[in-house]
């Protein structure tokens, strides 16, 4: 089976990083499909966009309207219409709702949910427009699944970005437009990293900790991991899969207990 995704633009937003969007990029670039490739710094993007055989680089703050706009008018202008959109942008935060305040509240889901349903409003409307049976593509989360100490305001982001995922699944089906959602486990990337030293001294040692002892599979994930179900999704091999999150986790979330404790 052989996806080609030629001649077919595809916006990623939050996708000049080495994270996620990253792989999803990859991936997308890698069956022939043309890359929007969206972020907040025009550097990281002209930066980006060296990497993938064809690509163009747009900045924009995906959490304002106007930026919004001036995006798909400007995506219209150099391409024509897009047949698919991957919202990546996010932030992270790690910090106990009761100790947010509201600025901090408002950023994370002004970025992680209100962008998204903003990109996909926008994208829904042009593909109706132009009657193209798009696709739509959420980066969600495990931890909208299950939380831990700190990440219940991340997690709730991302679990009302699993309900925008099915709601607009069922609203936009009958245009032919499907929107589904990946939800990644810990991803071995540059930013989890950094993450990972906020509470740990050996980033190294915590990742082969988690490989080993909290998946099912002990290995690493990767960030072209879910960037080929990202390209599955988008394809015509998913015709008939719509309003799922399909979590990319090595079977972390299955697990009752850690490997160590039942050996």
């Amino acid at each position: 089976m052989k996806i080609d995704l030629s001649n077919k633009n595809f916006l990623v937003t939050g996708s000049a990083g080495f994270g996620v969007g990253s792989g999803i990029c990859k991936a997308i670039d890698n069956a022939g499909g043309t890359l929007i490739i969206n972020d907040l710094l025009e550097e990281n993007v002209n930066m980006a966009t060296k990497h993938y055989k064809n690509a163009i680089g747009i900045t924009a703050d995906i959490s304002d309207q106007e930026q919004v706009t001036k995006l798909f008018s400007e995506i219209a202008s150099k391409l024509g219409p897009l047949q698919g959109v991957i919202n990546n942008a996010g932030i992270g935060h790690r910090k106990p709702a009761h100790l947010t305040d509201l600025e901090e509240f408002e950023k994370i889901f002004n970025t992680n949910f209100k962008g998204a349903w903003m990109i996909s409003k926008a994208f829904a409307l042009d593909c109706i427009k132009n009657k193209i049976k798009g696709n739509i593509v959420n980066v969600s989360s495990v931890h909208s699944f299950k939380s831990t100490n700190k990440y219940s305001l991340y997690s709730s982001a991302k679990g009302a970005l699993n309900n925008l995922t099915r709601g607009m699944s069922i609203e936009l089906g009958k245009y032919g437009i499907r929107c589904n959602a990946i939800a990644p486990g810990y991803v071995d990337s540059e930013y989890n990293e950094q993450a990972v030293k906020e509470w740990s001294d050996d980033p190294k040692k915590w990742l082969k900790h988690q490989i080993e002892d909290y998946q099912s599979v002990p290995q690493v994930i990767s960030s072209l991991d879910c960037g080929n179900l990202a390209v599955y999704l988008l394809s015509e091999y998913s015709n008939s899969i719509t309003g799922q999150i399909i979590k990319v986790d090595s079977g972390f979330t299955n697990l009752l207990y850690s490997n160590s404790f039942l050996p």
